[in-house]
């Protein structure tokens, strides 16, 4: 279990300092700090969960795609989704697969209405 912090960053994304993304610093079992950007925060079947992804994944990410290599245009190649469930005052690393693939099921329907909702 990862505790929450008691306070989030708010940090700008990439150049645009008008668009601002939470940071929340994650201490894993063996005593190890990751700092983790929270895409989403979602309850899904009566659970909330957060989908967040590796602050070093987004930082890496923008600088391929500032320095233009032949990878900066395949987004998904470079982040690792990483969903936690919200209990109490922690992150909890989900580790029911077929739960996540429910979850990734739902966003992506989501994002499919939401798409057609703007055409």
């Amino acid at each position: 279990m990862c505790p929450m912090p008691d306070d989030l960053k708010q940090e700008p994304n990439g150049d645009d300092e008008s668009i601002e993304v939470e940071v929340v610093e994650l201490v894993d079992d063996q005593g190890e700090k990751e700092e983790f950007v929270i895409l989403e925060e979602i309850t899904f079947e009566g659970r909330p969960f957060c989908i967040m992804v590796p602050l070093e994944d987004i930082q890496a990410h923008n600088d391929a795609h500032d320095a233009d290599t032949p990878h900066s245009h395949d987004d998904e190649s470079t982040m690792n989704l990483e969903i936690f469930e919200v209990k109490g005052d922690s992150y909890v690393p989900l580790e029911d697969d077929a739960l996540a693939e429910r979850l990734m099921a739902h966003l992506d329907e989501q994002a499919d209405q939401l798409a057609d909702d703007e055409d």
